[in-house]
C-alpha cells in the first residue's frame, strides 16, 4: 500500500476511535444523568410528601429541644459528669420502669417525673442525658412509609468518629442487624429509618438494613 493510502487508512481508523470512545461517553453521560434525574425526583417526592414532612416536623422540634443550653444545663445538674454512654443505662434504668405510658411526654423532664414509658420516652431521656454529658447522640426512628408512622425509637452516639447504634430501652450497645429479625417489613422500601440531630435529619436505613452479598 502506497504512504498516501497508508495515512488516508490511518487518519480513517483514528477518526473511528474517535468517534467510539465519543459516543461511549455520550452514553455515560445519558445514563449518569437518568440516574441522577430518577433519583432526585424521589428525593423530591418523599420531601414534598405531606405525611413524610409531618412525620420529620415533629421530630426535629424534640431534638432542638433536647439539644437547647437550657435543657443540656439542667439536665447535667442531675448527673454525674463521669457517667459514660453505657453507664447511663444504668442510671436511666434506675429511673425508669418500660410500660406503654398513659400519658405519651415526649420532654425530657416530663419523662423523667413520670418514670414511665416505651422505646420513644427512653431514647428520648437517653440521648438528653447523653449530650448534657457531652456525648453526641441523636435519635434514630424507624418508620412505616405507609403512614409515615413510627414502628420504633432508639438513639446513636458518636464515638470513635463513627455513629454508634444504641438502644436504651434494651440497654443494647452496636448491635444494628438486631431489628432484622422483628417482622417489620422490607428495609428500603416499608421501613426506613432517620437519625435526627438538631436541626437536620439524615436517613440511615442502610445502617441497619440486611446487607446485600
Amino acid at each position: 500500500m502506497c504512504p498516501a493510502k497508508r495515512r488516508r487508512s490511518s487518519r480513517k481508523r483514528s477518526q473511528t476511535l474517535q468517534w467510539v470512545t465519543l459516543a461511549g461517553i455520550l452514553i455515560l453521560v445519558i445514563v449518569f444523568s437518568a440516574v441522577i434525574i430518577s433519583t432526585l425526583s424521589k428525593t423530591n417526592q418523599t420531601s414534598t410528601d405531606p405525611d413524610f414532612v409531618a412525620f420529620t416536623n415533629h421530630y426535629l422540634p424534640i431534638m432542638k429541644n433536647l439539644n437547647s443550653s437550657q435543657t443540656r444545663t439542667q439536665m447535667a445538674g442531675l448527673l454525674n459528669p463521669a457517667l459514660n454512654q453505657t453507664d447511663l443505662f444504668t442510671w436511666e434504668k434506675s429511673k425508669m420502669t418500660f410500660v406503654n405510658p398513659s400519658v405519651f411526654y415526649e420532654d425530657p423532664f416530663q419523662i423523667l417525673n413520670y418514670g414511665k414509658g416505651i422505646c420513644v420516652q427512653w431514647s428520648i431521656l437517653y440521648v438528653a442525658a447523653c449530650l448534657a454529658n457531652d456525648y453526641p447522640s441523636r435519635l434514630v426512628v424507624a418508620v412505616d412509609t405507609s403512614r409515615w408512622a413510627f414502628i420504633h425509637t432508639w438513639a446513636e452516639d458518636y464515638y470513635n468518629g463513627t455513629w454508634v447504634h444504641v438502644d436504651p430501652s434494651d440497654a443494647v450497645w452496636n448491635d444494628p442487624s438486631r431489628y432484622q429479625s422483628w417482622g417489620w417489613g422490607t428495609f428500603g422500601s416499608q421501613v426506613k429509618v432517620y437519625a435526627f440531630e438538631d436541626g437536620s435529619y439524615k436517613e440511615v436505613t442502610s445502617t441497619y438494613a440486611p446487607q446485600k452479598s
